[in-house]
């Protein structure tokens, strides 16, 4: 596997937000978002090689129960990350991928194969400021029949919160947080008043931004 890091944090986003957790940072992407904070998960010679054990192995040495795997997006390296997901057992584990690829196939291959832990998917639909609004619908549907993760939207602007307002007729039922742009003032005002507008939609900030942690 291609990694960029591993280290133990407090999750900062999601579900799990403020639980400790164990994060397994892979390197490469397939998007190039404008606002991307991990340029250094993207190109170039910034990673290191470990093969799927011996990722397990460091992540069970840390003995938190909770397990982040990030990027980058980790489903460019599918099949060390189905491998990866064989090997661990007993944990909780949330995968933050970019929406652009169907998370099905990792589900069911890690529901085949290991009956020990939780695995959740944290999908993003990227918004137009992101530059790269493309997302693959079929994980709208995953999430209906399984339930296993939920939909962020990263929101730069009142055109952001536009497209949101467009999507989330086809998310009735699914687990959405709206994560205004960290640093800008402006779509945090707004992305206030269309959550106190809109139900079923949760204001997210990252707050390993906020404690200045990783």
């Amino acid at each position: 596997m291609r990694l960029v890091s591993i280290f133990d944090s407090l999750q900062g986003e999601g579900r799990f937000q403020g639980c400790p957790s164990t994060f397994v940072r892979l390197f490469g992407c397939n998007l190039r978002c404008r606002y991307c904070d991990t340029q250094n998960s993207l190109t170039g010679g910034n990673y290191f090689e470990k093969s799927p054990s011996e990722v397990a192995g460091i992540v069970d040495s840390t003995g938190i129960p909770d397990l982040c795997i990030t990027g980058g997006e980790p489903l460019c390296q599918r099949d060390e990350l189905s491998e990866l997901l064989r090997i661990l057992k007993g944990r909780r584990i949330d995968i933050e991928t970019n929406g652009s690829i169907d998370v099905s196939p990792v589900f069911e291959d890690f529901m085949a194969h290991n009956g020990s832990s939780e695995i959740y998917f944290s999908i993003d639909w990227k918004c137009p400021c992101s530059g790269n609004p493309v997302f693959d619908l079929k994980n709208v549907d995953f999430l209906k029949k399984n339930g296993a993760g939920w939909i962020k939207f990263v929101v730069g602007d009142e055109a952001d919160l536009n497209f949101v307002e467009e999507k989330l007729p086809l998310l009735e039922g699914v687990e959405t947080f709206i994560s205004p742009v960290f640093g800008d003032s402006g779509p945090f005002t707004g992305a206030v008043g269309f959550v106190r507008n809109h139900k079923n939609v949760r204001l997210q900030l990252q707050m390993h931004k906020i404690l200045g942690i990783e």
